[in-house]
């Protein structure tokens, strides 16, 4: 952080919303909390959908004496604006009780109407709480889809067709191999867990959608190996989860929005996932720990997408086919959904003839020996595997790539290949 503080602190244009079960302010949050230029109803710093007034407190019977519900949403809160400290934060209120079942899909689409550009939900809907008025998790029932609130879903989708990214944790911090829909969702972004020590927190769930990680502390290992922050008493407290890890990442997004303005979420995303600290992706990690610094460090030339081919290339015998093995590196930090690499027997920037014309032509000499569509991850390199026809043993190859997705680069690159390996008497250079 200290570093991509060095590059930007926010901007007072990007809103990051807070939805949690309930808020109380503390003094280090002063100028920190977005203030509505337009409120009709009291909705100074945000709205309670859980009450349908501007209160924000939880105040459910019984429960004032939870330091995590007096606590929670206060700490989140103070993560954001530890992050990214010129971002407004707005704050919203949702419910798991009897009749607050709408409140989440509301505040989404308040923040929208409002102007958030990061929607940060260190809880999420459970399914089940419509029917009782209490999360079925919490009557035996272990995770599925939350079938009882299907406007939930669209608002997630509204709200990223909008330009907005949605933070979640992955799931439900209990180490185990479980799967939660609404983190999983293409519309929002799932957050893995990990420890002071840069790996999978002991609460990190195995799971196949976490997409990057942040830290969240580790459980029932003392307070060194949790994260501290602003309570709500005016204190400060220790706590440890995958709410803590979503207050983190809805932070770092909002520094690379404001870094990077006119990005929509879907970019935004990207950036974070692709600077992430890892390699390829892990079922705990995702693609690695966020790295705030190289997130808002990008130069112009990485804004991109940048398809590259590496020179050296393999020859192997396929199933009695002469196959190609190259690898296709993306120096961009925009993934390539679709990239087309073909392969030639000479190169396909010059003719092969140039006396030959429309009326005199020539037969093909530079011919297509194969080729493969393939995805390239921002930053990273992906392997195409090309069988070949009409391979005469030429120990001379050239391949193209270019990036087939909608309003990707014109540019196409050409690389001689040097053939380094040869297998059941295959030629090689």
């Amino acid at each position: 952080m200290p570093e991509a503080h060095q590059i930007t602190r926010g901007d007072r244009c990007v809103v990051v919303a807070v939805s949690d079960l309930g808020y109380r302010p503390h003094p280090d949050h002063r100028g920190h909390l977005w203030v509505n230029p337009r409120p009709t109803r009291g909705d100074i710093h945000g709205w309670d959908f859980a009450d349908g007034d501007a209160s924000l407190e939880y105040a459910g019977p019984g429960e004032e004496s939870s330091e995590n519900l007096r606590g929670h949403h206060s700490f989140v809160v103070g993560e954001v604006a530890a992050v990214a400290p010129e971002c407004p934060i707005m704050v919203l209120r949702v419910g798991y009780a009897t009749g607050q079942t709408e409140s989440w899909w509301r505040a989404v689409d308040y923040a929208v109407e409002h102007g958030a550009k990061v929607i940060v939900e260190p809880h999420g809907y459970i399914h089940g709480q419509s029917e009782t008025g209490t999360p079925w998790f919490y009557q035996g029932t272990d995770f599925a889809y939350p079938h009882d609130n299907p406007r939930l879903r669209r608002a997630y989708e509204q709200a990223y067709s909008a330009g907005c990214l949605i933070v979640k944790g992955v799931c439900d911090n209990r180490g185990r191999r479980v799967a939660a829909a609404v983190p999983a969702l293409d519309a929002v972004m799932a957050v893995g867990s990990s420890s002071r020590q840069g790996v999978a927190a002991n609460i990190a769930p195995d799971s196949d959608y976490v997409e990057v990680t942040a830290p969240s502390g580790s459980r029932d290992q003392g307070e060194g190996e949790q994260v501290r922050g602003t309570g709500g008493d005016d204190n400060y407290i220790f706590m440890s989860g995958g709410c803590m890890a979503s207050g983190f990442a809805g932070g770092v997004a909002a520094l690379v929005f404001s870094q990077y303005p006119g990005f929509t979420g879907e970019q935004v995303r990207q950036v974070m996932r692709n600077t992430a600290r890892g390699v390829g992706w892990d079922r705990y990690l995702g693609h690695g720990i966020l790295d705030a610094s190289a997130a808002v460090s990008l130069k112009d030339s990485q804004l991109t997408q940048r398809l590259a081919i590496d020179p050296v290339a393999r020859l192997d015998d396929h199933d009695g086919r002469p196959r190609l093995l190259l690898d296709i590196s993306n120096r961009g930090v925009f993934d390539v959904a679709r990239a087309l690499v073909t392969v030639y027997n000479g190169n396909p920037c010059q003719p092969a003839d140039p006396a030959a014309s429309r009326d005199k032509p020539h037969i093909l000499l530079v011919r297509q020996l194969g080729h493969a569509i393939l995805p390239v991850t921002g930053l990273e390199k992906s392997s195409a595997q090309i069988e070949l026809a009409d391979w005469n043993g030429a120990d001379v190859l050239y391949a193209q790539v270019c990036v087939l997705d909608l309003n990707g680069p014109d540019k196409a690159v050409t690389a001689r290949l040097r053939l380094t390996h040869h297998n059941h008497g295959l030629a090689a250079e």
